[in-house]
């Protein structure tokens, strides 16, 4: 079976300059698109124009970070007339059949052959020398998510005789990995097609959002270990031969659990559920609801035990307010996650409450309201959130994202102005927090000090803390 567009897929004028840039480039480069706007789509079009100068005869290898993806892109390959393999968890599920195809591609019985994996097999032992055999005159690569491939135990893995080379991402530079990222940029060609989230809006590629940012304060017991955990990295960095732009946090553990553990108190930051539920208080018909939670830990209501931040928020939905609210995690089976998604597309569920699980790759178009209690310093986290929400449905015009913005408390500010290096600190925090509402602002429908449908925002006191901190021109 040829692999080719079908009729019935209409290519979008972006995608069709997207496809040209790459076979203008040589065939090698990375779309950096926003997501939601069909980079999926996009590669397979890309894809299909090889096939089509090689006469029908391709082979394609896509490689994608999770086994959920892996599933998502069999759906889209098989629109385009591929019978793919697909590749992961026991070898004994997919070696024999690819062994067995590759051997009627190499014989010409076989016109086009597929290979779907994930990232962790692809850099396998077994997959590569598997793959070792294939003719490279007509072989691609599409890499999913490309950034995860700049690990140093997955870019290792990437085949150099390979010529035609296709990397995708919203957000292709490695966080905190300048080298990572200059090799991928070498490997696939850097950036030769680009479609960001205004442009993307502008076109209807995506819906219009609100932004509204609300500040929370840290607890006075949460800023003190939040500065005692900025003292220990600042230490930790000045021992290091370079700043933290550049450290090696996966050789320094002691310095990678330190900003973990902190970057949990800010996301898991007690003040948040509470916030939260007065933000719903509002809504007076709570659906396609969609709650971001931090993966760390909060005290119990009635002991002192604690619990994950999203078995709290799910307990307090459901106890104070009475909505239909369910946990989307990675504790759930893929089976259980599809019954969620479904439920929640037909209102049966009112709200989501997610981890991480839902920043690259499930599809969730129907939310129309976002609260993003987990804060990041990590633009492809936000980023990718917000792409999850602003795709298009049915009935959508707009979407609206609520973000919770971490301060310290007033008390412990007054004490950080004679304090130069609490100073230093609490404006590193504030800065972090401000840069991400800096850029959710910057493609939004309205200024974030404006209000929505009697919503009130937190405008003032982000004012406030960008003139105190001396943050005026973010």
């Amino acid at each position: 079976m040829t692999f080719a567009r079908p009729d019935w897929v209409e290519p979008r004028e972006y995608q069709q300059a997207a496809v040209q840039r790459w076979a203008a480039a040589g065939g090698r480069g990375v779309l950096r698109m926003a997501t939601g706007t069909g980079k999926t789509v996009t590669s397979l079009l890309t894809a299909a124009h090889v096939a089509e100068q090689y006469d029908g005869r391709l082979a394609l290898v896509i490689a994608a970070p999770y086994q959920h993806l892996v599933d998502q892109w069999a759906d889209d390959v098989q629109d385009f007339g591929g019978s793919p393999i697909l590749a992961y968890e026991s070898r004994r599920q997919w070696q024999e059949r690819l062994e067995g195809e590759l051997a009627e591609f190499d014989l010409g019985v076989r016109e086009s052959l597929v290979i779907i994996t994930t990232h962790a097999t692809f850099a396998s032992e077994t997959f590569q020398r598997v793959l070792s055999r294939v003719n490279r005159e007509r072989f691609m690569l599409i890499a999913d998510e490309v950034h995860h491939l700049g690990a140093p135990h997955l870019k290792s893995a990437l085949p150099t005789d390979i010529h035609l080379r296709l990397g995708l991402s919203a957000t292709p530079e490695r966080f905190y990995d300048e080298a990572g990222t200059e090799d991928l940029m070498e490997y696939f060609g850097g950036v030769v097609y680009e479609y960001d989230l205004t442009e993307a809006i502008q076109n209807g590629a995506l819906c219009e959002y609100y932004y509204i940012p609300h500040v929370v304060e840290l607890t006075e017991d949460e800023a003190d270990e939040y500065l005692g955990l900025s003292k220990k990295i600042a230490r930790l960095i000045s021992q290091s031969d370079d700043d933290l732009g550049d450290a090696d946090l996966q050789g320094n553990k002691d310095l990678q659990f330190a900003l973990f553990k902190r970057a949990r108190l800010v996301g898991t930051a007690e003040r948040k559920l509470d916030r939260l539920v007065e933000l719903l208080e509002y809504d007076q018909q709570t659906k396609h609801t969609l709650v971001y939670c931090g993966d760390g830990t909060v005290e119990g209501d009635i002991t002192s035990r604690t619990r994950r931040h999203v078995d709290a928020a799910v307990s307090r939905l459901r106890s104070q307010l009475g909505l239909r609210a369910e946990r989307f995690t990675a504790d759930e089976s893929r089976s259980e996650r599809q019954t969620l998604l479904s439920r929640f597309d037909k209102e049966e569920i009112q709200a989501l409450v997610a981890i991480r699980c839902l920043d690259e790759g499930v599809d969730v178009p129907a939310t129309r309201t976002a609260y993003m209690l987990a804060s990041s310093s990590n633009p492809r986290q936000f980023v990718q959130r917000r792409g999850r929400i602003l795709r298009t449905y049915p009935g959508k015009h707009h979407a609206v994202i609520h973000d919770f913005v971490v301060a310290p408390p007033p008390a412990i500010r007054e004490d950080a102005a004679s304090d130069e290096s609490q100073f230093t600190t609490e404006r590193n925090l504030i800065k972090r927090e401000l840069e991400r509402v800096t850029l959710f602002a910057e493609s939004a429908r309205n200024h974030p000090d404006a209000d929505i449908d009697g919503i009130p925002t937190d405008a003032g006191a982000i004012g406030e803390l960008k003139r105190e901190f001396n943050l005026r021109q973010m």
